[in-house]
Formats: structure tokens, C-alpha cells, sequence
């Protein structure tokens, strides 16, 4: 079902508009409604997972779908080439994607082939399986469709969508992003203790540290080279808590390691102790684009740029060290709450 194509860049915003105007969304002076764009009904179907093995794991932007799960395939016609029924976006475009009262930022990976409309909407959409579930979806083997809401999504509406208090200063302690004096973390941390790479995806070094996309935005960055600082560290339960997160702590445990990559990132003030629990509302709902955590009330661990920080090898002896740092597999993430910061 799948072809892979060369991946091209382009800007975003005119791009959407090209897409809304194809489906009759821009008004008459040819501009959005809006720094988001108005929201479009769309017919949409779910492809992928243990029950659609023919689908394959791999978009034709040529990324893992596995590893991007927040990915989308733009639908078309009756062949790859006329897969443009959003108006031929470029693999990376932001959509938010709404449904059933959920809603979150995915990103064009894949193409697909078309058919014909849904409930009276035109078929534009196919959503990854996890994406699907992130939406709360039912999965059904790939042969799910319906209708959902989709709308461009800008850097700025990227920082501000759904999260309550995003910005504002709010309590570090709850649901809130804060960045109060941890703003300037990222570039703090961007030094000695960090490692770039070509491509996408982070990488795992021999030594257990990670090198970062090097087109990865400073946030991502400062998150990992904030991983490489504690990496190996001792796992104790309640290790790390209490102690301010620009502190490297003698040990730690799952949530406040997490907290410290935040706090290296720029997300999470110094004085932001956090719990499990407390990640299963902070951020935003879904997959991130580039950072996606997975929260209970008993653990909580990320992937970072296609690498998972977590306090143990969770999926097997091939999962990098038995201990608190980076791991390179996918895990089982039944019982998680997914979250995400804004923007990543």
C-alpha cells in the first residue's frame, strides 16, 4: 500500500492554506480564519497495527512509523501520485486532529490511496493505529473510518492549544507548564554534555549517553544532554525528589529523572518535583512530535527524538542498560496516560 518517496521541505502555513482552500475552508480574501486555520470535517480511516500487518511499519517519508507514532498518511485518488487530497503537504506538516473530545498534533509520514467519501465527507486521511488510539478510536484491525476535525496548526498555536496555564507561570507541582527560571536551561546544557547526529532520530552512543538530531529544536536538546548528565545514575525510590531539578541528585527514581531532562529542556522550573501521577495531566493529550511521555500512577518514562528514558530495560536484554538512561526499543504502554509537551 505503501511507496517510499523522496522527503521535500516546504512552509507549512501555505501549504495548509492550498489544503483548506481545496476543501472549500478559506475565505474570500484567501487567508486563514485565523493564526490556526478553521477546522475541517473530514473522513478519515485507521491503518496499521498487529491486525493490518500489510500496511508495514515504514512511511513513505522513509521514518519508522513505530518510532513516529503521531504520523498521518495524506489519502488521494487511485494511485501514489494522486495521493493529494490535502493539497500535496510536504511530509512533516502539523495537522490538529480532533475527535470525540480528544485532540492532538500529528504529522504527515505516509501517503495512501483514496475512496470514497465517508458519513458525506470526502476521504482526505489515514491515521497511524496509535495516533488512532490517542484519539481514543477503537482499533479494529485497520478497518476503521468515520469522521474527524482536522485544522493546521502554526508554532504558535502549537504553544498555546489545550494546555491550561501553558506559559503563564503557573504551579509547577500540577498540570501546568512552567518555565519560570528554567528557561534558560536548554542553552545551558547544550555544551560538553552534548552529542549531535544526522538524521531524525536520536542515537545511542557505546558509552550509554545519547547524541541529538542535530536538526532537533534547543528544547529537545537540552533534554537529552540533561539525560546524558544523570544517565547510569542509581535508581531509588524517592531518589531526586526534594532537591531542586539544577541539581544533580545522588540517585533517582522514574519521575524525577523524567523531571530533570524536563527542567534541562526548558519545560519544568528547578524548584518542579514532580510525580508519576502529576505527568498524567501535565502538557498536552497524544504523541509528540518530537517528545511523548507515557504516565501512571506508579511510573512514568518518555521517548526523546525516537529514544525512550526510562529506569529500566522494560522491552528485553536488547534494550540498552538495565538501569536509568536511554533505551532503544518500543515498550508496552498498556495502562499509560500519553502525554506531551506543546510544541514538541
Amino acid at each position: 500500500m505503501k511507496a517510499v518517496l523522496a522527503v521535500t521541505t516546504a512552509g507549512v502555513c501555505g501549504l495548509c492554506i492550498t489544503f483548506l482552500a481545496a476543501l472549500g475552508g478559506v475565505t474570500g480574501s484567501g487567508t486563514l480564519g485565523g493564526p490556526c486555520g478553521p477546522a475541517q470535517t473530514v473522513g478519515a480511516t485507521e491503518y496499521g497495527g498487529p491486525g493490518d500487518p500489510s500496511s508495514g511499519t515504514v512511511g513513505a517519508s522513509g521514518v519508522s512509523l513505530v518510532t513516529h507514532p503521531d504520523s498521518y498518511a495524506e489519502l488521494g485518488g487511485t494511485t501514489f501520485a494522486t495521493a493529494t487530497a490535502l493539497g500535496g503537504l510536504p511530509y512533516g506538516t502539523a495537522l490538529q486532529i480532533s475527535a470525540d473530545g480528544h485532540s492532538v498534533i500529528a504529522y504527515k509520514e505516509d501517503i495512501g490511496l483514496g475512496g470514497g467519501p465517508i458519513d458525506g465527507h470526502p476521504r482526505v486521511i489515514d491515521l497511524w493505529w496509535q495516533l488512532a488510539k490517542a484519539l481514543g478510536i477503537p482499533y479494529e484491525d485497520g478497518r476503521w473510518s468515520g469522521t474527524l476535525q482536522i485544522e493546521p496548526v502554526s508554532s504558535e498555536c502549537l504553544q498555546v492549544a489545550d494546555a491550561p496555564g501553558a506559559g503563564s507561570g503557573g504551579d509547577s507541582s500540577g498540570g501546568d507548564i512552567s518555565e519560570g527560571d528554567s528557561a534558560g536551561a536548554a542553552d545551558a546544557l547544550t555544551g560538553d554534555e552534548l552529542f549531535l547526529t544526522d538524521g531524525p532520530r536520536a542515537t545511542l552512543l557505546p558509552d550509554g549517553e545519547a547524541a541529538a538530531p542535530a536538526s532537533a529544536p534547543a528544547a529537545v536538546k537540552g533534554i537529552i544532554a540533561a539525560g546524558n548528565q544523570i544517565a547510569g545514575a542509581p535508581y531509588v525510590y524517592g531518589g531526586g525528589h526534594g532537591l531542586p531539578l539544577d541539581v544533580i541528585a545522588p540517585s533517582y527514581d522514574c519521575s524525577s529523572s523524567v523531571s530533570h531532562l524536563l527542567w534541562g529542556g526548558g519545560l519544568l522550573a528547578a524548584d518542579g518535583d514532580m510525580v508519576a501521577a502529576d505527568y498524567e495531566s501535565w502538557g498536552l493529550p497524544g504523541p509528540g512530535r518530537w517528545v511523548t511521555i507515557y504516565a501512571s500512577a506508579d511510573h512514568v518514562y518518555m521517548y526523546v527524538a525516537g529514544l525512550r528514558w526510562d529506569t529500566w530495560n522494560a522491552a528485553g536484554p536488547d534494550d540498552g542498560s538495565t538501569g536509568i538512561g536511554w533505551h532503544p526499543l518500543v515498550r508496552e504502554d498498556q495502562g499509560f496516560v500519553v502525554r506531551h509537551p506543546p510544541g514538541l
